[in-house]
């Protein structure tokens, strides 16, 4: 052993009894906080008694699985790709996926009719909670609502959902499957890790927490699929993600908060947070210690609280997004990337997916779903694009998640940041102040935690769905984009001299007087330069990045494939096509192996040169500029 390791051995295996420690307490304290599943309308989940939905199988004829279709496309009689691969190798019928029962439809029906809607009960798989999924327009701000569904229902919703994937999807993905519940896409483990231990949660800046589920929808500690080896701890790699206690079984890390001055009025209470005691001093509050135990008064860890609240309102792959406005609409599990929803009109973003809007309106040629309306009578949002699995996933996809912070990640990569509440400020705000009523404030604020929106005429979800196309043509100062994750608004990034003056892509100052069009056609929107060509996300991230490689990590960057030499190359060589991040495989991943949907080669050497054909139809073909070209032409 070398003098180092003689050095990190220690605090390696101190680390290891103090990480099993604390995770007793937290497995304590999670099974402490259960409670009876109630859904936050206040309903009590039915006891179902369902029948036997078997797995999916990995090979049967096409005779059986039209039995377990046949009552199905009674109604749904037509669908995009029957079995959602578009690859007619795959044979499968629709309960194998989903559950129900394919032979409960013997006939057709008018939509609507008694005897319609009674075949339609005993086809699908019933919902534990009925009024909660009613009340909830499509699946709209479900937040933990999985949790605590059957995980029968759950399955006929998605059955590439997390909880139940291994049964609708593990005969063929089963590896697949289990890389995706340990990336860091779906235990969320940096954001849990870091909140964590900067408020004194837990005192490991090695993280040790992470987002999981069991079938039933409860908490769950996830182990690695590897035995981590102590150079791979100090990468960032964990063993084991332990679940998020609840919040008002965690001692405040914050405690110097009840020694702050004030507090004149010493009562036998304590004081109530968020009800103010009329004789306290003015800035002054009586923030005493609860005397009746945690989770009450200020013994309470508030960081804690704060996580969990994030947990829901910014949705990792465990839960569907929030489906309430422009750029929110995905599903959860595999169907969270793989199925495709209408989320952005800008073609660099949304690439062919673009003419589909951005309101989460389906284009499937299934007439049950196609014909479904609002109550305006428009398309109903929340549905996917089609009822199709596709690996050409667009950056819009990406940005459900990846729009935090608001000033950095795929904002940055697109050229946008959060709206400073100023730029073309006129367009964005009423002309008069308005003061909307507490149940208008919440209307507004259950989907935008942003206390400004109630304010703003963004308040109102169809000018926030069309601020792109019409505040766009009247801006003087920016432009906006099409998403709007949580309802927020993002401006462009345009290049500008030291004092803000537009400069156009030669860097001179565009002249005053121009038509607001002509002006901003000539500035220039600094996306990135991959952004520029039409390449999304998927296109330099691949199967590797998105599904994760079967370890458990607590940074983003540790959980990483690619590098820019793997395409590009260095000063020295030219590119090897084989991956060479830190979560890949010792000899890399072979980068020309990859085709497209075409059958076409991702990666092509064609006369000393490297081309690249893009991951979305049409498939634009590009020239990968290499390092040592450009360094010794």
């Amino acid at each position: 052993m070398t003098k180092h390791d003689n050095k990190r051995s220690p605090s390696f295996s101190s680390a290891v009894v103090i990480v099993a420690t604390i995770a007793g307490f937290l497995v304590l304290a999670v099974l402490g906080a259960e409670s009876p599943s109630t859904a936050a309308e206040g309903e009590t989940p039915l006891e179902i008694v369902y029948p036997d939905y078997p797995p999916a199988p990995a090979d049967q004829t096409e005779a059986e699985a039209a039995t377990k279709t046949a009552g199905c496309v009674t109604c749904h009689t037509k669908s995009d790709e029957a079995t959602m691969h578009p690859q007619r190798s795959v044979v499968l019928g629709c309960t194998d996926c989903h559950g129900g029962d394919a032979a409960a439809v013997t006939g057709n029906y008018d939509p609507g009719s008694p005897e319609f809607l009674d075949a339609k009960a005993r086809a699908h798989v019933p919902p534990a909670m009925p009024e909660t999924w009613k009340n909830r327009r499509n699946e709209e701000r479900t937040y933990a609502l999985l949790n605590l569904e059957s995980p029968e229902y759950v399955r006929f919703v998605n059955p590439s959902d997390y909880r139940v994937a291994d049964e609708a999807c593990g005969a063929c993905h089963g590896t697949i499957i289990e890389k995706a519940k340990r990336s860091i896409m779906a235990t969320g483990a940096m954001l849990w890790g870091g909140g964590s231990y900067n408020n004194g949660i837990v005192p490991f800046k090695r993280y040790i927490l992470g987002e999981a589920y069991t079938r039933e929808g409860k908490p769950a500690a996830i182990q690695g699929r590897f035995q981590v080896t102590r150079e791979q701890s100090d990468m960032g790699v964990m063993q084991m993600a332990l679940p998020l206690p609840a919040w008002e079984t965690v001692p405040p890390a914050d405690i110097f908060r009840i020694f702050e001055r004030g507090g004149r009025n010493i009562n036998s209470f304590f004081p109530e947070t968020g009800i103010p005691n009329p004789e306290e001093e003015p800035g002054k509050p009586d923030v005493r210690a609860s005397f009746r135990g945690p989770g009450t008064g200020n013994r309470v860890s508030i960081p804690v609280l704060n996580i969990h609240k994030t947990r829901l309102n910014d949705p990792n792959m465990w839960f569907m997004g929030t489906k309430d406005q422009p750029g929110d609409f995905r599903s959860s599990g595999c169907a969270g990337c793989h199925v495709v929803y209408a989320n952005d009109r800008e073609w660099y973003s949304a690439g062919s997916y673009a003419k589909y809007g951005n309101r989460g309106q389906t284009q499937t040629v299934d007439p049950m779903i196609a014909n479904l309306t609002n109550e305006k009578g428009e398309k109903e949002w929340g549905h996917p694009i089609k009822h199709a699995f596709s690996r050409a996933i667009p950056t819009s996809q990406c940005m459900n998640c990846h729009m935090h912070q608001p000033n950095m990640f795929l904002n940055s990569y697109l050229g946008y940041t959060m709206w400073d509440y100023e730029s073309d400020a006129p367009l964005m705000w009423p002309e008069e102040q308005q003061y909307p009523n507490f149940s208008e404030q919440l209307a507004v604020m259950e989907r935008n935690p942003e206390e400004a929106a109630y304010k703003g005429k963004w308040a109102d979800v169809e000018f926030l769905a069309e601020v792109h196309t019409e505040v766009n043509p009247e801006t003087k100062d920016t432009k906006f984009a099409d998403y709007h994750g949580h309802g927020w608004n993002f401006r462009a990034i345009f290049k500008r001299s030291r004092d803000g003056t537009l400069l156009d892509a030669a860097g001179n100052a565009i002249p005053e007087g121009l038509s607001n069009k002509e002006k901003f056609d000539r500035a220039v929107h600094m996306r990135d330069i991959h952004a520029e060509i039409g390449m999304q996300c998927a296109d330099c991230h691949f199967a590797d990045d998105a599904h994760g490689n079967g370890e458990l990590h607590g940074e983003v960057a540790a959980e990483v494939n690619i590098r820019c030499r793997d395409c590009h190359g260095t000063a020295d060589e030219y590119a090897t096509l084989k991956t060479s991040g830190p979560a890949s495989p010792p000899d890399g991943r072979d980068l020309s192996r990859l085709r497209n949907a075409d059958n076409r080669k991702r990666f092509e050497w064609r006369g000393g040169k490297l081309y690249q054909r893009l991951l979305l139809p049409p498939h634009d073909e590009f020239q990968v500029t290499q390092v040592k070209d450009t360094v010794t032409p």
